[in-house]
C-alpha cells in the first residue's frame, strides 16, 4: 500500500515537471503568430490611440503583427470579457483605461473578476488630467460662470458610458459645485467630440491628446483637472482653484492578458513594452496622445491597479454614483 501510495506521487511529480517544461517550451516559442490585441472603446479615442502606439512598436522585436481589434459596449465590458475568456496563451490581450477598475464599483455584477481574470503585463502611460472642454457658443469662459450657469439652465455632458472616468468626473464636479447636469452617454470619446463641436451637447471631460481642438479655435477650455496646469494651454486655469474639493486625476492605459497567461510570456510582453518606452520616437508619440511613460513590472502594475480599484470606489461613492 505505501508503495502505492509512493508510486502515485511519483507520478503526479514527473507530470507536474512535463507540464512545467510544456509552458516554459512554449514560452520560449512565443509569439508564433500574430498577437491581437482588443480596445474595449470606439476608434479615434485614448485607448485606440494609445493600443496601437503601443502595438506598432513591439511588432519588430517580437517577430509577429501585433492587431489592434475594438470592441466596445458596457463601458468596455463587452471587450473585456472577451479577453477574460480567451485563451490564455498571450495571442489576445487587453489595452484598457480605468474603466477596468472603475466597474466593479458602478456595476453590481460582472462576468469576471478583474484581479482573477486579467494577468497584468504593463502600465503604458498615465495622461496628467483631463480638461474641462465647452461648446462654442455656450456663454461661459471660467468654471465659477459654469457653476452659475448650471444653476438656472440645462446642462448636457457628454461621456463615453456610464461609469467611464468622463462620467466620473463631470458626476464628481456635479457633486461637488452642487448642481445637476444631465449625462449623455456615448460609445467612444471620439463621438462625443464630434457632438460638442455640433452643440448637441454643452460639455465633456476629454484626455490631453483633444488640445488641438482648443488651439485651432473649435473648442474652448475652461479648466484642467490636474495638479499642475497642462504645458500645452497654460493659460487653462485648475478647477481645483475654483473648487478645492474637486479632486480626481487623469486616465492611463494598461495592458493585461487572460488570467491564466504563462508569466514566462507575461515577462516577454513587459520586457518589450517597457523596452519601448525608452525610444524617444515612442516617448514622443505617447505625449503628443496626452500620457507620461510609466516604467512598471507586472507587481508594480498588479499592486497599481489595486490601488486604482479603492480610489475610484472613493470617487463613485463622493460622486453619488449608484451601481446599476
Amino acid at each position: 500500500m505505501l508503495a502505492l501510495h509512493a508510486m502515485k506521487w511519483r507520478l503526479v511529480a514527473v507530470f507536474f515537471a512535463l507540464t512545467g517544461a510544456t509552458l516554459l517550451a512554449f514560452a520560449d516559442q512565443y509569439p508564433s503568430r500574430a498577437i491581437h490585441v482588443i480596445v474595449p472603446f470606439a476608434p479615434g479615442g485614448a485607448p485606440d490611440v494609445v493600443a496601437r502606439i503601443v502595438a506598432a512598436a513591439i511588432e519588430k522585436p517580437l517577430g509577429q503583427s501585433v492587431i489592434v481589434e475594438n470592441r466596445s459596449g458596457a463601458n468596455g465590458i463587452v471587450g473585456m470579457q472577451a479577453v477574460a475568456s480567451a485563451d490564455a496563451d498571450g495571442y489576445t490581450l487587453l489595452n484598457v483605461p480605468p474603466a477596468l477598475v472603475v466597474n466593479p464599483s458602478v456595476y453590481k455584477t460582472l462576468p469576471f473578476d478583474i484581479f482573477r481574470d486579467f494577468a497584468p503585463i504593463a502600465n503604458a502611460g498615465i495622461s496628467a488630467g483631463y480638461l474641462m472642454m465647452v461648446r462654442p457658443g455656450l456663454p461661459v469662459t471660467t468654471i465659477a460662470e459654469l457653476i452659475d450657469y448650471a444653476k438656472g439652465h440645462r446642462v448636457l455632458y457628454g461621456s463615453a458610458g456610464v461609469g467611464n472616468t468622463l462620467h466620473l468626473a463631470a458626476a464628481l464636479f456635479c457633486a461637488k459645485a452642487g448642481v445637476e447636469m444631465q449625462h449623455v452617454p456615448f460609445h467612444g470619446a471620439a463621438p462625443i467630440i464630434t457632438a460638442l463641436l455640433a452643440s448637441t451637447i454643452d460639455l465633456t471631460f476629454a484626455s490631453p491628446a483633444s488640445a488641438s481642438f482648443v488651439t485651432s479655435g473649435q473648442l474652448r477650455a475652461i479648466g484642467f483637472t490636474g495638479k499642475t496646469r497642462l504645458a500645452e494651454l497654460p493659460n487653462v486655469p485648475l478647477i481645483k482653484d475654483t473648487l478645492p474639493s474637486f479632486d480626481i486625476e487623469g486616465s492611463w492605459e494598461g495592458w493585461l492578458a487572460p488570467g491564466k497567461t504563462p508569466p514566462e510570456i507575461i515577462a516577454r510582453l513587459n520586457a518589450e513594452i517597457r523596452a519601448a518606452l525608452k525610444v524617444p520616437s515612442f516617448h514622443d508619440a505617447i505625449a503628443k496622445a496626452g500620457y507620461a511613460p510609466t516604467d512598471m513590472s507586472p507587481a508594480e502594475f498588479t499592486a497599481f491597479l489595486h490601488a486604482e480599484a479603492e480610489r475610484y470606489a472613493q470617487a463613485v461613492k463622493a460622486a453619488n454614483i449608484e451601481p446599476q
